[in-house]
């Protein structure tokens, strides 16, 4: 399992520094120490192993999201550890994101896409949870009488947004998860001076 483990995250590594046509079976086991059909031992193809680091990567930040579920003292906290979460992610899995960020957008039109699938549930998900916060969060005045469907949408719109400047390393800004949570505390709660 260890072989398979080095060339999934070799593979990872090089789908995101040469992209997907950039990258062959023959580099990857290069890289990783393995022999070619090792690859092929494991997956049916290239294709079939890049699936694999998306819905892989998919699967992790799903695990994560359900870790938002625990208790906190308020809904602004569970938005705070959902913007965090999303920079962790970031962090852990660098390679990862990038492919997901780089390569599935273009992916997105076909719906038996991993990508297709897992945008469509991952963002349904994000949609429920953040309307629940903001409705459990303006109906005890926490926060402020905000339009929950549109904000839900610049909510998600915001986090796509900064992580993918960050993830295609177009910006590297020191303190960004803090400030993206200062700018979510000032437009939400009611008193947020």
């Amino acid at each position: 399992m260890k072989k398979k483990e080095a060339l999934v995250r070799t593979a990872a590594r090089l789908f995101a520094e040469r992209g997907y046509e950039g990258t062959t079976t023959a580099g990857i086991a290069r890289e990783a120490g393995v022999t070619e059909p090792l690859i092929y031992y494991h997956f049916t193809g290239k294709e079939d192993l890049f699936n694999y680091i998306l819905e892989r990567a998919a699967e992790t930040y799903s695990e994560r999201l359900e870790t938002l579920k625990a208790d906190t003292r308020t809904q602004f906290e569970k938005i705070a550890k959902l913007i965090r979460l999303h920079f962790h992610i970031v962090e852990e899995m660098p390679h990862e994101t990038y492919l997901i960020a780089s390569a599935c957008p273009a992916r997105l039109s076909d719906p038996d896409s991993v990508c297709t699938r897992t945008v469509t549930s991952q963002r349904a998900w994000l949609k429920d949870f953040l309307s629940r916060c903001l409705k459990a969060g303006i109906r005890s005045g926490e926060f402020k009488k905000v339009p929950l469907e549109a904000t839900v949408i610049v909510l998600i719109a915001l986090l796509n947004a900064v992580l993918r400047q960050r993830v295609l390393g177009l910006e590297d800004v020191a303190g960004l998860p803090a400030a993206t949570v200062e700018f979510c505390r000032r437009s939400l709660l009611k008193n947020s001076a």
